[in-house]
């Protein structure tokens, strides 16, 4: 029985995993326009936002939110605001970019990059809303304390899995090349996702 709930959970985020969305985007971004360590750095930036709100979810966020509304609403208009301010960042980084000649950024601090998946994976609530309902309707109010932690385990194994693999793949060279060909039109693009991604957590009623 708890085999089939941990996979069952592992379904479902590995679903979750694979869909775009800013950490993701965050991550191919600074494969391409960085290093595969910084990519990589990253990655475990953003694995280690999700270990805090699986961790949380164990512990009751969702009534913790559920008894005080303005804490989510607080955490949703400061994630909203950060990834706005990731989006007009690479909108002007790319206004001066000559595409066909301009080299690969330097790379980020291992800090910086840690710090930018950590905030973009921590800033957005509805992950507290995900992991929530992963582990109160997946698992079960009843569920014992070592399935919740084997549950949390593949959580986070999964997805440090998922991370390495997205940095590795793409900081490889051809793809970096790719990148440098077109790396205005890439830049605008990821830029104008990240600030559809703010807009719609701040409008969003969740």
């Amino acid at each position: 029985m708890d085999l089939n709930i941990l996979l069952a959970v592992a379904a479902i985020h590995a679903v979750v995993l694979v869909i775009p969305g800013p950490d993701v985007l965050l991550v191919s971004q600074t494969a391409l326009a960085r290093t595969r360590r910084a990519a990589l750095l990253a990655g475990l930036g953003v694995v280690l936002g999700i270990s805090v709100w699986a961790a949380l979810a164990l512990l009751g966020i969702g009534l913790l939110f559920g008894a005080f509304p303005w804490i989510h609403g607080v955490v949703k208009v400061a994630g909203g605001a950060y990834l706005l301010w990731m989006g007009v960042n690479l909108w002007r980084s790319s206004a001066g970019t000559d595409a066909q000649a301009a080299p690969v950024q330097a790379p980020l601090s291992d800090l910086a990059a840690l710090r930018a998946g950590f905030l973009t994976n921590i800033s957005n609530p509805k992950a507290a809303v995900f992991f929530g309902s992963v582990f109160s309707g997946v698992l079960g109010a009843q569920a014992g304390g070592s399935l919740k932690l084997a549950a949390f385990l593949l959580i986070v194994g999964l997805s440090a899995g998922w991370f390495a693999l997205v940095a590795t793949g793409m900081s490889a060279a051809p793809m970096q090349r790719a990148y440098l060909r077109a790396r205005r039109v890439v830049d605008r693009v990821a830029g104008s996702l990240m600030l559809g991604f703010g807009t719609l957590l701040l409008a969003s009623r969740e």
